[in-house]
């Protein structure tokens, strides 16, 4: 009865994020209401308000699945002990995702409240690195700074890339940023412990 129970739950959430997307590729997050996502869905408000406080707590769900995805592929794809690798691929991969689905994001950043979806997805990408650096810190890995400040730069870092190659293509596509984050990730290689597993 669990697992018939958990796969009903899976599907919702399946069924949220599809419909998150087709809406985001038609308007701004600001136009997305509670009643579009679950008509779209073919869910219950309750069922929606079951599970999430609101679109915006919704949307922070919908960030943390799509970036377990990519650090599914990134651990199966990456040196177990490469934080730079690690870094890298996770870059790629959102990315390119977003050049996938360029409408999605632009109807993001032209939201009248872009700061809170904006300042949600920026919280994930910390929250996800950091939670990366503690692993490797237990692991015996050490830095010369703090992980919460290594996180927070990093993280900023990655959202200003991922942001700008949305808003100006023509300055940042994918293969030139890849080649200076991979440039300026292995100078950060000195923030690591070289007596230990790092970068």
């Amino acid at each position: 009865m669990e697992e018939k129970t958990d796969l009903r739950i899976r599907k919702t959430y399946k069924a949220l994020c599809d419909a998150f997307v087709t809406i985001l590729e038609k308007k701004r997050f600001d136009d997305l209401t509670v009643n579009e996502l679950c008509d779209e869905a073919m869910i219950r408000r309750a069922t929606f308000y079951k599970h999430f406080a609101d679109k915006y707590d919704f949307f922070s769900f919908f960030i943390r699945q799509k970036q377990d995805q990519f650090i599914s592929q990134a651990k199966e794809e990456t040196p177990p002990n490469g934080i730079y690798a690690y870094t890298l691929y996770l870059t790629q991969r959102s990315i390119l995702y977003f050049k996938e689905h360029e409408s999605l994001i632009q109807n993001i950043l032209k939201s009248d409240m872009s700061a809170s979806p904006l300042d949600i997805f920026n919280e994930e990408i910390h929250s996800n690195i950091l939670s990366n650096l503690k692993e490797h810190q237990q692991r015996g890995c050490t830095f010369s700074v703090s992980p919460e400040l290594l996180a927070s730069f990093l993280s900023g870092g990655i959202f200003s890339t991922i942001r700008n190659s949305v808003l100006q293509p023509q300055l940042f596509n994918t293969g030139t940023i890849m080649e200076n984050m991979s440039k300026v990730l292995t100078c950060l290689e000195t923030l690591t412990d070289q007596s230990t597993e790092n970068f």
